[in-house]
């Protein structure tokens, strides 16, 4: 399955390329304002900065604090990004267990929580995008931040039934069976303590908000470099359709290929010609990955050698 994912991806990735054009694409990335560049890679710190804030407020009190959540939290956001199939999404579960002493089960119940924190407000942005672009009078917007807001909000209804039959068809299965029904009662246990606590809630719920406004200032300022300023609303709704096709598990490695045909889908609904739009999407995707590679490896250096 993971292979025809890559493969469904790469053929993606060579349409675009085909569409854009490598030779117009390297025009894009060496003509860039460094300038502007050093200030998109402010904006992709500045979201590496609020996930750091976010894992804070998801964690019991006292856990890790915000330098080292920061940190894993950049190492993290890296190994999900460079991974095939999002697999690398597994990297913050073992990093919290290796920098806050969190168990296995209580890390990935706090990596569900931080998901369906992102998908809430991508949500949200993407339904206020299109609202800027085309009016409160196209149904669109509402779809699209319903879509996005329901699964997250649905959550912690569907991991107690989950729970149970977990329970129910593990543990009588000897010693293995029950080790993994306690760790599913210890990922629902971690969900039902944040519901409990609606201030750190509310933090981490702001600092998802933020993190995605960092993501398009990010995409506008490279943007920018490029010789392109678009208007912020058009840029938002352009970049969110990208971020919702990235999710669709066929991606390769770095999300290459589905990112940038969404990417390309949804800036020439907004009117930009088709090859621009493709060299646009390829690049700014290029800039992302190069500064989340910085990060992340910056992070895994400092975590390592501590």
């Amino acid at each position: 399955m993971r292979l025809i994912g890559a493969v469904v991806a790469l053929s993606l990735l060579a349409v675009v390329l085909w569409l854009a054009r490598p030779s117009t694409v390297w025009r894009l990335l060496a003509g860039a304002d460094p300038a502007l560049l050093l200030a998109a890679a402010a904006a992709a710190g500045v979201a590496q900065s609020l996930r750091g804030v976010r894992l804070v407020a998801l964690l019991p009190e006292g856990s890790i604090g915000y330098g080292r959540a920061t940190l894993v939290a950049a190492a993290a956001q890296a190994a999900a990004v460079f991974a095939p199939a999002r697999v690398g999404e597994l990297a913050l579960p073992w990093l919290l267990r290796r920098a806050a002493g969190r168990d296995l089960a209580a890390g990935i119940g706090t990596l569900l929580a931080a998901r369906a924190l992102d998908f809430a407000a991508l949500g949200v942005w993407a339904g206020w995008a299109v609202i800027a672009v085309w009016g409160w009078g196209e149904p669109i917007a509402l779809v699209a931040a319903v879509a996005l807001l329901l699964p997250p909000l649905l959550l912690p209804l569907t991991l107690r039934p989950a729970d149970r039959l977990a329970r129910r068809c593990l543990a009588p299965r000897g010693r293995r069976g029950r080790r993994w029904a306690r760790r599913s009662r210890q990922l629902v246990d971690g969900v039902t303590w944040l519901g409990r606590r609606p201030a750190r809630l509310a933090i981490a719920a702001a600092a998802s908000l933020g993190t995605w406004g960092s993501l398009w200032t990010l995409a506008w300022f490279a943007l920018a470099a490029m010789g392109h300023r678009w208007p912020p609303a058009e840029v938002v709704a352009g970049s969110a359709a990208a971020s919702l096709a990235s999710v669709v598990p066929v991606n390769a490695a770095g999300g290459l290929g589905t990112l940038e045909a969404g990417w390309t889908a949804a800036f020439v609904a907004l009117g930009v010609p088709l090859d621009l739009a493709a060299a646009t999407g390829l690049a700014c995707h290029l800039w992302a990955l190069l500064f989340a590679a910085v990060y992340g490896a910056a992070a895994w250096l400092v975590l390592t050698r501590r």
